[in-house]
């Protein structure tokens, strides 16, 4: 990402910054205005924030519309990419000055990845943002899987409609069910190919490389094990009989009880499952590990430039947890964009490398900062 520029996005009134370098670090006191940078950047490559359900509060008090726009390089490529949203709600995407009318042409050529203090523990106790997190990695490395997956949400969606209904027809459902059955299928086989031919493959190479470091321990042997929420088969019972059973099932609770939404990742360390027995430090060490093995297939796969968001760099944990977590951003290969409330970040990271760029973020004005006076 070459370029930045804000308008009217919380409390950023206006802000244009050049971001040309690897590492942009943005500092400044809580409520100052830069997680909002990265909620920006968020916006343009989802149409959401990872703060708020309700988008009008992205709106900055007293502008009627907001935008944000960057200027990126992706495979030798330069590209102008906008989104803009107006205080009735209406939002448009622009791409090299087309208005585009998919999200995922925006999405599949800006990847973005958003960590924040509270990613952690919402990965560990949240067996959605599990799946979600996998399958962000397939939307980019697997280009049917969007599809698919289209076509599963739709059925889904449909079929917990007519669940809900207070006399549901039983051969409706009996149609639908068949047809989510076949979604589902497809949709297990997606996820259980990326873990066995990328995800796994790509922990295994990341062990390798810690090899000397303390933190190998926890991903070395580490299986990551996908759980199916099947649909119930048995032998000698046709496919209608068994549909209707689990119909009889959903009905009780007004919604499908197997699938793709059901499923959940383990993480199985010498037979045990150390999701929940991890200290938080931990966590949050394995949470970064699992990003930078994310990024580095996604990178790998389609030889893409990834955007990786890290609000508020841990600080709590340990020094070398610490030093670990800025190599392994490094080596990524990700373009980082990090924040937190001292400029001492920036000194951090330039103990690794010289391309960084910082900028002091006060009362939502956005500054650059020489570097040689940061670190003479």
């Amino acid at each position: 990402m070459k370029s930045v520029s804000l308008l009217g996005f919380r409390n950023i009134r206006s802000a244009s910054m050049v971001t040309d370098k690897q590492v942009n670090v943005f500092y400044g006191k809580n409520g100052s205005g830069k997680t909002s940078i990265l909620e920006a950047l968020f916006y343009l490559s989802r149409a959401k924030s990872f703060r708020t359900n309700k988008r009008l509060n992205l709106l900055n008090t007293d502008s009627s519309m907001l935008a944000v726009s960057v200027d990126i390089e992706q495979r030798s490529t330069r590209h102008k990419l906008g989104i803009g949203l107006q205080g009735n709600g209406q939002a448009k995407i622009k791409l090299d000055g087309e208005l585009i009318h998919r999200l995922s042409e925006a999405s599949v050529l800006f990847p973005t990845r958003i960590v924040t203090p509270e990613s952690f523990d919402v990965f560990f106790s949240s067996p959605k943002a599990r799946r979600s997190f996998f399958d962000f990695g397939l939307f980019h490395v697997e280009h049917e899987f969007k599809e698919h997956w289209a076509a599963y949400s739709k059925l889904l969606k449909q079929t917990n409609a007519l669940l809900r209904r207070s006399n549901p027809d039983r051969r409706e459902l009996s149609f639908w069910y068949k047809g989510l059955v076949e979604a589902s299928a497809r949709i297990e086989r997606f996820r259980e190919m990326f873990f066995d031919k990328h995800f796994s493959k790509a922990i295994e190479a990341l062990a390798d490389e810690l090899a000397a470091n303390e933190n190998v321990d926890l991903i070395a042997g580490l299986e990551i094990r996908y759980k199916k929420k099947l649909f119930s088969q048995s032998e000698g019972i046709s496919l209608e009989q068994q549909v209707d059973r689990q119909i009889e099932r959903d009905l009780r609770y007004k919604q499908v009880g197997f699938g793709p939404n059901r499923a959940d990742v383990l993480f199985i360390q010498d037979g045990e499952d150390i999701g929940n027995k991890l200290s938080r430090g931990q966590s949050k060490m394995l949470f970064y590990l699992l990003e930078i093995a994310m990024v580095k297939i996604i990178r790998a796969t389609t030889n893409k430039n990834i955007l990786l968001l890290v609000d508020d760099l841990p600080s709590e944990v340990d020094e070398n947890t610490r030093s670990t977590m800025l190599e392994m951003l490094l080596h990524s290969e990700a373009q980082v964009f990090v924040t937190g409330i001292e400029n001492k970040i920036a000194k951090e990271f330039m103990n690794y490398t010289n391309s960084v760029n910082v900028f002091h973020v006060e009362h939502g004005t956005v500054r650059p900062e020489n570097m040689e006076q940061l670190c003479p």
